[in-house]
């Protein structure tokens, strides 16, 4: 006894590529150009290719021929890829499929008389029956001479398809004729749920679809996913498979899982045709998916304005929200999609409509950009001053984004220039933030405040300077923007650029006659932070335009004892050289010479005693001077 094992070449070793081939063709397998299909005895352990294995057997019928090389009875196929033994399937002969695939009715005819088996599975190709392969091939005569010859009309290959449902699937509507005339069962289902009206209807054959139907297969029937044939028809736009499907009492607002309908899949594929179908149907018009979307909002989502007009032309509520409160008119803005918005406009949409977080469809697409559909909203009236529960509005919003155009279509629809966000930041305080420069620019030019606060009393001109945007600061220069003034904590531009060591700021700021001196709280000049932080171009600077060199904190630390601290010796270099006092001492005693020894400062400490500094007395403590931030 043996079974006969089915496995591609490729599992083959190599050896055994080389060295064997079949002993019927004398065709080594190695070398192929196509990979055949090898099949193994167990006999003996000879490989056959599979276009040769039905001359290696004594021509008895199939299912008790002997191997040709030891004479032994053959055995159920075992499918060495699936692991799945046959026992009621002996190995096809693949010449009999052949010609069913092909029409070939003088073969299949020779065949059948031979006694072959007219419902033998082809364990190479899915399992699939003579009969399905006549049915792919629509060959209508050869797959009745199947049936009359006793062809299992409801046998599934490993898809769980049946021929009816091969039929269906290829739109060969003769042979969907005769499997129905047969008494082929019009609702088997295959592995997923699929039925051959589905699959029909999924395709678009509608003459397959209507002979189904006439024959009574089940309209409702679902995936496991749950659609049904008219869910699928109207997915993908087969509109006379969905007035079939209608006409023959299938349920308009049949639904997935999901509450999807079909005229909700419809408008979200932008099928036009099927939604009008659906619509004269009376499908719900406001029907909602589990969190929230109605068929409008979807095709306002997806740009399908066609299909928008079609909806709110028959009574589709343009301000149905979905779970988080937005509205078609909110989702059309926020995509962009101008004759959406335009339509839902004409149609009644609220323009101010808010989701749960306060989002008008103006703000929206201020924010995102969207330059024509800013233009439509403002002209019909929506309010330029929505604000967000932080106080953000849409020319606040366009402006952090640096939306120019936007910035100057609110501008001229006469928006609160100086409204602010829950920190106290306006408009032009956050463009100078973000380096908005034209953005910015166009606000100056409204006559935004050039001085307005936040709640850190920070300005425009600190937080670009803080930021490094030097283009931002020499525009609020040129403006008016007042060069001195302080946070809460004291900064001002010119410290906060000197801190960051942004130069080109320390520069512009210098020349525009920024008082070089102006202490914080704590008694820093820009100066001693830069000496601090070791920005030495900074520093430069600002030595060089005559920034006090003796300045002191409230603790009495100069610019040399910082820097001595630190032991930032390019700074310690620049200050000896322009003359810094060398022995500017602390309450307790300590100089920079002192600190810079205390610390470990060994290139600091020559510098000084090179200099000619002293000691002086008192505690070798020490702690950095805090950072300023500006918000």
């Amino acid at each position: 006894m043996f079974y006969l094992y089915v496995a591609l070449l490729a599992t083959l070793s190599p050896w055994t590529l080389k060295a064997d081939h079949c002993p019927i063709c004398l065709t080594h397998f190695h070398g192929r150009v196509v990979a055949p299909v090898v099949v193994k005895t167990q006999c003996c352990g000879q490989l056959f290719d599979l276009n040769c294995i039905s001359k290696c057997f004594v021509d008895q019928p199939i299912g008790s021929r002997r191997c040709a090389l030891c004479r032994q009875d053959p055995m159920p196929v075992l499918n060495l890829n699936t692991g799945v033994a046959h026992p009621d399937t002996f190995f096809p002969d693949l010449t009999f499929f052949r010609a069913c695939f092909e029409g070939d009715l003088e073969v299949v005819e020779k065949s059948l008389a031979e006694g072959i088996n007219v419902n033998a599975h082809d364990i190479t190709n899915d399992d699939f029956t003579p009969l399905m392969m006549a049915s792919i091939g629509g060959h209508t005569v050869v797959a009745e001479c199947l049936i009359n010859a006793g062809a299992n009309l409801n046998a599934v290959c490993r898809s769980g398809a049946t021929a009816l449902f091969i039929a269906a699937e290829e739109n060969n509507t003769d042979c969907v004729k005769l499997l129905i005339k047969a008494g082929a069962d019009l609702n088997t289902r295959t592995k997923d749920g699929t039925t051959s009206l589905l699959v029909a209807a999924q395709n678009g054959n509608t003459d397959c679809v209507k002979l189904l139907i006439k024959a009574g297969a089940d309209l409702n029937t679902r995936t496991k996913d749950g659609t049904n044939s008219l869910l699928i028809a109207a997915q993908n736009g087969n509109t006379d498979c969905v007035k079939l499907l209608i006409e023959a009492a299938a349920d308009p607002n049949t639904s997935l899982p999901d509450g999807s309908t079909s005229l909700f899949i419809a408008a979200a594929q932008g099928h036009t045709d099927c939604v009008k179908v659906l619509i004269e149907a009376k499908a719900d018009l406001n029907a909602q998916t589990k969190n929230g979307p109605t068929a409008l909002f979807v095709a306002a989502q997806e740009n399908n304005t066609d299909c928008v007009k079609l909806l709110l032309n028959a009574g589709a509520d343009p301000n149905v929200r979905t779970e988080d409160g937005t509205t078609p008119l909110i989702i059309a803005a926020a995509r962009g999609h101008t004759d959406c918005v335009k339509a839902l406009i004409a149609a009644g949409a609220d323009l101010n409509a808010r989701n749960k977080n306060g989002v008008t469809p103006l703000f929206i697409a201020a924010q995102k950009n969207h330059i024509d559909c800013v233009k439509l909203l403002i002209n019909d009236g929506a309010d330029p001053n929505a604000t967000l529960p932080n106080g953000c509005t849409p020319l606040l919003s366009a402006a952090a984004f640096g939306h120019t155009d936007c910035v100057k279509l609110l501008i001229n629809a006469r928006v609160d220039l100086d409204a602010t966000l829950s920190d106290g930041a306006t408009p032009l305080y956050i463009s100078a933030q973000n380096g908005n420069t034209d953005c910015l620019e166009a606000l100056i030019e409204a006559k935004a405040d050039l001085n307005a606060r936040n709640k850190e009393d920070s300005t425009p001109l600190l937080i670009a300077a803080a930021k490094g945007h030097t283009d931002c600061v020499k525009r609020l220069i040129n403006a008016g923007a007042d060069l001195n003034a302080q946070t809460r904590d004291g900064a001002t531009p010119l410290f906060m650029a000197a801190q960051e060591n942004h130069t080109d700021c320390v520069k512009r700021l210098i020349e525009a006659k920024a008082d070089l001196n102006v202490r914080t709280k704590a008694g820093a000049t820009a100066l001693i932070i830069a000496a601090e932080e070791n920005n030495i171009d900074s520093l430069k600077l600002l030595i060089e335009a005559g920034a006090d060199l003796d300045a002191k904190t409230k603790d009495d630390r100069t610019p040399l004892f910082m820097a001595a601290g630190e032991g930032n010796t390019e700074c310690v270099k620049l200050l000896i050289r322009a003359g810094a006092n060398l022995n500017a001492a602390l309450p307790d005693g300590r100089t920079p010479l002192t600190i810079a020894t205390a610390m470990g400062n060994s290139d600091c400490t020559k510098l000084l005693i090179n200099a000619g500094a002293e000691f002086g007395t008192g505690a070798e403590k020490e702690t950095k001077e805090r950072r300023y931030v500006v918000q």
